[in-house]
């Protein structure tokens, strides 16, 4: 028994040193002022396609060593997409077929794990169009920062819950611009 507790050690440590373990994105939560957002805007949106530009991390981001995996598709451009069509569907602010089509481009993706504190950046750009037509384009970003932890492990689980919280912060800043709400209830030009 003893032989194989020291075993076990030295393979956790073996593949953490090696970076091998990997924890898949959170489950998105919607908040409950983005919610509010969209409600006081009376919008309704399809959602497009998602991607991250040349350069920024979309596949997986490295916590002391620990991989944090992209959304369902493998990707954190994915991630975002899901969670603005969450946001979208919480309040009822959700058309497949809708007038009006936001996509977007992950411009920024960092996490980070430090002793003291947490930190993360998320930035997009987003693009509202209608019928092919962009009648809105803007780069938005959001930080966030938490008390983080000596202990990886409490470290890891901090930073992949707040994480969350950036995508929030960014969606928000996107369902609060006034540019974005003008431009997702415009009536179109005739």
């Amino acid at each position: 028994v003893l032989r194989f507790g020291r075993f076990s050690i030295i393979a956790g440590i073996a593949l953490i040193a090696a970076g091998c373990i990997s924890t898949p994105s959170p489950k998105y939560q919607p908040s409950i002022s983005n919610t509010e957002s969209l409600l006081k805007s009376a919008v309704k949106l399809r959602v497009g396609s998602f991607v991250a530009a040349r350069g920024v991390e979309d596949k997986s981001l490295v916590i002391r060593g620990w991989q944090l995996e992209g959304g369902s598709d493998g990707t954190f451009g994915g991630y975002l997409r899901e969670a603005a069509i969450k946001e979208l569907q919480t309040a009822s602010a959700y058309e497949d077929a809708g007038e009006f089509s936001l996509t977007g481009t992950l411009t920024r993706n960092e996490l980070n794990a430090s002793i003291k504190t947490g930190s993360a950046i998320v930035g997009a750009e987003f693009v509202l169009t209608r019928d092919h037509e962009i009648v809105f384009k803007k780069s938005l970003e959001a930080r966030h920062e938490w008390e983080s932890s000596f202990v990886g492990v409490v470290a890891l689980d901090a930073a992949v819950a707040n994480y969350s919280v950036t995508v929030q912060k960014l969606l928000g800043k996107l369902f609060a611009d006034e540019d974005f709400v003008a431009a997702a209830r415009s009536k179109p030009s005739r």
